[in-house]
Parts: structure tokens; C-alpha cells; sequence
């Protein structure tokens, strides 16, 4: 009769009494837990409320109309500098408007990009402990979870005789006889059989008499292969506890990212949005002058892009926030910032020179 301790000797020379075992029970149970609160929160965040809502306004409204107003303004405002000198002046002040009109709406979307790539990463991983490096195949980074092998191997052999038994894997591989030779076949041959956990080899399953004794040895290999194409590695109990640490904070470090990045891009659209909408009026009013009124906009929008974006590292630090603090933010937190200020600081200069030259198209 297997003992854990006897089981537990092949992977590690020390022996856990039983109340260590059972304190790393209760922390994986309490670590399910966490791990569980924080896949609903990334969950709340996919569906995005406030960026579902926002989204089609911005583009049916605000880009349509927007747009339609810069074609329809198209002309020579110069006339006094010549037919020539008139439109090239004039083409350059459009230019200097339609470079702000184009990043406003550029922001929102690169950082809705920035968004989406951040929960491709909370969600897939190339990478899982005790999977080989090079077995590149993206995988859930929620993992599959096997029974501890050092609690039990009589346990794990009887688990493994029912989970390879053809009858019962049908329900974990449910393709018909051909498409599972097309999908796990290539997987296998793609990987070079780096696919299978260790403990799932089948070369190790027949030698520890893990598999019923009529089992096909090609279909053996293929379940093999779909519970390592869900990482459901097998571990000792303290490497279960060693990568619930691990998937924690991973986890928790994409979140915090995540959320930063939500709430950055739904301050972008906010203020494109509002803006957006307070110029529209404006421009459908013949008394107000086309030109000044986008050129005004712009001026205010691009002023206001760097501050609105920055403003949940405010509410973090409401009264403590200063240079030497703001150093302590790490780079992954304001990529956004980092990435959109050059072309915000030339928005500011085109929007301001814009507001000049249309100024003096309608003086002269």
C-alpha cells in the first residue's frame, strides 16, 4: 500500500507532517477563492458598460459629423495671396486641423487597443510551471488542475485508469475518430510530444500501470495531449501552492494594468466625446466662423489630453502625489502617457497655429 509519504519520496527528500499538508490544503482552498474574485473582476471589465455605451456614439456621431464639416470647409481662404500662395496656405491650415481631429480620435482607440492586448495577456499564457519552455502553444492561464501526485498514488493511478478508460475520455475529447487524429495527432507531432505533462508520458503511465490494460495506446496519447494543451500538470502539494503564489500575482499584476487601462481609455472617450459634442452645435451655426470654432476645440482638447489622462494616478494619490513619488510608477502603468505625449505636445503647436491662421483668414 502506497503511503503520501512513500509517493512524495520521489520528488522530494523532505516529509511534510500532517499538519503542514493540511495548512497548504486550507491555503489552496483560500487562494481558489481569490483567484476566482479576481477573474470575475477582469470578467465586470471585458464587458465594459461605459465602453460599450460610448464606442458607437463615438464613431456614428461624432466622426461622421466632425469629418463632413472639414470636407465641406475645404476651399481657398488666402484669396489675397494668390491662387497659388491662397491654397497652399490654405491646405496648410487644414492640415495643422486635420492632425488634431485625427488624433483625438487616435488616443482613445490606441489606448482601447492598449486595453484589449492586456486581456489577451491576463487570460493566455505561452508559459506554465512544469510545461517545457519551448512548447509555445497558448494556453488558458487558468490551468487545468490535477490531484497532487505525493497525496496518494494508488489514488492517482486509479484517477488516471479512469480518465484514460475510451469511453469516459470521449467526454474530455469530443471529435469524431478522424478529427481527433487531425487535431491531437498534429499537436503532438507539432510539438515533438513536449505537449504532454511528465506525468501524463505515456512511456510513465504504462510503466506506473496507470492505464486500463485495453487502452489504445494512440488514444492514451491523445488525452495525454488535451490535458496538456489545458496545463493540467501534475504537482506535488507544495508545488500547487508554490504556483497559486505564483498565478496570484501574476494575475493581480495584469489587473492592476488592466483596470488603470480601462479607466484611461474611458476617460479618453469621455472627453473626445463631450468635446465632440459641445463643438457640433457650434459648427452648424453659420454665425460662429467654421474654422475658429475646430481650431479653438482642438486647442482645448489637446491642452486637456495629457492632464485627463493622467488623472487616475490623482485620485491614487490624491494629496501625496508629487515628482519624487510619480517616480515610483512603474513604466507599464504609463505606457499610454508616454507614448501619446509627443504627438499631444504637437497638437497643442498645429491646434495653436491653426487658431492664428484661421483668425487671419477671416480678418483679411
Amino acid at each position: 500500500m502506497d503511503t503520501a509519504a512513500e509517493v512524495h519520496a520521489d520528488h522530494d527528500d523532505v516529509h511534510y507532517t500532517d499538519a503542514e499538508r493540511n495548512a497548504m490544503r486550507g491555503f489552496l482552498q483560500r487562494c481558489e477563492v481569490r483567484i476566482s474574485t479576481q477573474h470575475r473582476i477582469a470578467t465586470a471589465f471585458i464587458g465594459g458598460a461605459g465602453l460599450l455605451l460610448l464606442i458607437p456614439i463615438f464613431f456614428r456621431d461624432i466622426v461622421d459629423g466632425i469629418l463632413i464639416v472639414l470636407l465641406q470647409t475645404i476651399g481657398n481662404y488666402f484669396a489675397s495671396l494668390g491662387v497659388a500662395g491662397g491654397w497652399i496656405t490654405s491646405l496648410v491650415l487644414f492640415a495643422l486641423l486635420v492632425y488634431p481631429f485625427f488624433l483625438s480620435l487616435a488616443v482613445p482607440l490606441y489606448s482601447l487597443y492598449l486595453m484589449l492586448k492586456d486581456i489577451v495577456h491576463f487570460y493566455f499564457s505561452l508559459y506554465t510551471p512544469g510545461m517545457p519552455n519551448n512548447v509555445l502553444n497558448p494556453s488558458f492561464s487558468l490551468t487545468g488542475l490535477a490531484f497532487p501526485e505525493d497525496e496518494s498514488g494508488r489514488v492517482r493511478r486509479a484517477v488516471n485508469r479512469f480518465q484514460y478508460d475510451t469511453e469516459n475520455s470521449n467526454y474530455m475529447i469530443p471529435f469524431s475518430e478522424k478529427r481527433r487524429g487531425q487535431y491531437f495527432d498534429q499537436v503532438i507531432e507539432d510539438t515533438g510530444g513536449g505537449i504532454f505533462p511528465a506525468a501524463r508520458r505515456p512511456d510513465h503511465l504504462y510503466e506506473t500501470g496507470s492505464l486500463p490494460p485495453d487502452v489504445d495506446p494512440r488514444h492514451a496519447a491523445r488525452v495525454s495531449a488535451a490535458f496538456g494543451l489545458a496545463r493540467s500538470v501534475g504537482r506535488t502539494l507544495v508545488e500547487e501552492v508554490a504556483v497559486a503564489e505564483m498565478l496570484l500575482a501574476r494575475n493581480n499584476m495584469y489587473l492592476r494594468r488592466l483596470l488603470l487601462r480601462y479607466v484611461k481609455t474611458l476617460l479618453m472617450f469621455v472627453w473626445t466625446t463631450l468635446l465632440s459634442f459641445l463643438m457640433l452645435p457650434f459648427l452648424g451655426d453659420t454665425r460662429f466662423p467654421t474654422l475658429l470654432v475646430l481650431a479653438v476645440s482642438y486647442v482645448v482638447w489637446s491642452i486637456g489630453v495629457m492632464p485627463i489622462v493622467g488623472t487616475p494616478f490623482k485620485w491614487i494619490y490624491k494629496h501625496r502625489y508629487s515628482r519624487d513619488e510619480a517616480k515610483h510608477i512603474d513604466q507599464q502603468l504609463t505606457l499610454l502617457e508616454r507614448n501619446i505625449a509627443p504627438f499631444a505636445r504637437l497638437s497643442v503647436v498645429a491646434s495653436l497655429v491653426a487658431l492664428v491662421m484661421s483668425a487671419a483668414a477671416y480678418l483679411i
